[in-house]
């Protein structure tokens, strides 16, 4: 990434945030068209049936329980789309600026549209499994324009210190935060909630 780039602020805040914090929220960290385009492209992926209902457990172990998580995805590949090359660009600018100043060592990064139907939620977790260390920072990005309090959906955020942070997941909103240190939970929403969820990943060790 150049000092010119276009996202530089963004990243900057970021930065500031995951050092002193351990996480951060920033709104309209989007272009609006790229985030109404990235939103339509999930909506047109699932009106195909190509996002599916999201499992928990690891391996073998896999199962679908809608009373843990009710979220449908459809992890993404670069090359797809603009939308979600452009997307990808600005978190590839952001891996290595968070490599360069906090020297987190990470090697890549995996993400998924995320589409919660009406009443679906997904139950306080944590990023990070037990038999895997890989993931490291958590990214969220939300596509959903006009969103209101009373539409519920909100990211809840276990801090440090014990409290709850709220995040309304309003378009261009985007969470950034270290998977291993923040509980977290989608609460229900009113109507459907779409979003792009990641982590960048550092080598470690696997899956057992």
């Amino acid at each position: 990434m150049t000092e010119h780039s276009p996202h530089a602020p963004l990243i900057e805040r970021i930065l500031d945030d995951l050092a002193g914090q351990g996480w951060s929220q920033q709104t309209l960290a989007l272009p609006a068209a790229l985030s109404r385009a990235l939103a339509d492209e999930c909506r047109r992926r699932h009106s195909a049936g190509a996002l599916a209902p999201a499992s928990v457990g690891r391996g073998s172990g896999q199962v679908i329980d809608e009373g843990i998580r009710g979220d449908h995805i459809q992890w993404l590949t670069p090359g797809e789309s603009a939308s979600v090359d452009g997307y990808l660009a600005v978190l590839d600018e952001l891996r290595e600026r968070l490599n360069r100043e906090l020297f987190l060592g990470l090697e890549d990064y995996e993400c998924h549209f995320a589409l919660y139907p009406p009443g679906s939620f997904y139950r306080r977790h944590l990023d990070r499994f037990r038999d895997d260390d890989r993931r490291t920072v958590t990214t969220v990005c939300y596509l959903n324009e006009d969103w209101l309090p009373e539409h519920g959906g909100a990211l809840r955020i276990e801090l440090a210190d014990g409290r709850e942070h709220d995040v309304l997941p309003a378009a261009g909103t985007l969470v950034v935060f270290m998977s291993g240190d923040f509980p977290h939970e989608v609460l229900p929403a009113s109507r459907e909630r779409l979003s792009v969820t990641g982590w960048y990943r550092r080598r470690g060790n696997g899956p057992l």
